[in-house]
């Protein structure tokens, strides 16, 4: 049987080297959301045959486990996989899989694969250029109000979060949570969590920073890369502020984004229906899909 940890600070940096080997831009498989959500999902992970396993509980889906990860043997990992479960009793189920690795475990299980998906969870990926830009017609409405936020506040700047800057943005979130309309769990969960993360950002090797317009903090972003993409883990902006959210996407991106950097990662949605709009405002160029596989 599997021993499995609860995910700590003190403990995230186990996980990074298998995280980071990942190729999916499935935003699950990062240390930063890993960490940010790891309360939420009650996860917990194990470390067998050189691949990283771990446990989530999703809304409605039960415990599962998360498709194995690293740089290690995947084939012994889903064995030791499957005689956890039997141990104990827990249905075989996989949350949040890749299409990688759907394809893998409809290899591996055949017709005992049962596949289920939710829109709500699927991630938006864009052109890191197009956001660092705003480049042509179908970003004149983010440019527009980029240029506005500009002309508007002419000594806004970008200041990178450092262990001088943290309590400033840690500062800001606080006071965000206190204007911004919470009105739906999930909602004010991430902000929770959103607050856990920006507190170890720097602990964690996540890049931070925020909009500074004379002395006022307005916009921040915390994220991190993997690969040649960008996971941009939190996004908060005053709305007081016009076209401050399209300032802090391009010049988070630009600030965060390194030369090989081709992607940007956003992640879900939630089901939230204004933040659904927004993201598809910005033109993605493809939704992550993920999948629920229970085998039967």
């Amino acid at each position: 049987m599997l021993e499995f940890s609860k995910i700590t600070i003190q403990n995230a940096d186990q996980l990074r080297p298998y995280l980071n080997v990942q190729p999916f831009r499935s935003c699950d498989y990062t240390l930063g959301a890993v960490f940010q959500w790891r309360a939420f999902f009650h996860s917990a992970y194990a470390i067998v045959a050189d691949m990283l396993v771990m446990l989530a509980t999703y809304p409605n889906e039960g415990v599962c486990f998360v498709f194995p990860v690293g740089g290690g043997d995947l084939d012994a990992a889903l064995d030791a996989v499957e005689a956890h479960a039997k141990e104990t009793g827990m249905p075989l189920r996989f949350c949040a899989v890749p299409e990688e690795g759907l394809a893998l475990l409809q290899a591996r299980y055949g017709e005992r694969a049962i596949v289920s998906t939710h829109r709500n969870w699927a991630d938006y990926l864009y052109n890191a250029c197009d956001l660092i830009h705003f480049s042509g017609n179908k970003y004149h409405t983010q440019r527009n109000h980029l240029n506005r936020f500009c002309k508007d506040n002419p000594s806004a700047k970008f200041v990178p979060v450092t262990e001088e800057t943290l309590p400033l943005a840690i500062a800001f979130l606080d006071e965000y949570e206190q204007h911004a309309p919470l009105d739906k769990v999930i909602e004010a969960e991430e902000m929770k969590r959103a607050k856990e993360l920006l507190a170890d950002s720097l602990k964690l090797g996540q890049k931070a920073g925020y909009i500074d317009v004379a002395g006022t903090i307005v916009a921040l972003s915390v994220g991190e890369i993997v690969g040649d993409t960008l996971y941009c883990h939190v996004e908060k902006a005053r709305v007081d502020y016009a076209g401050s959210y399209q300032a802090i996407v391009s010049w988070f991106a630009k600030y965060a984004a390194e030369k090989d950097t081709l992607y940007i990662n956003r992640e879900d949605d939630s089901g939230e229906e204004r933040l659904r709009y927004s993201k598809m405002a910005y033109r993605p160029i493809r939704l992550i899909d993920k999948y629920w596989v229970a085998i039967e």
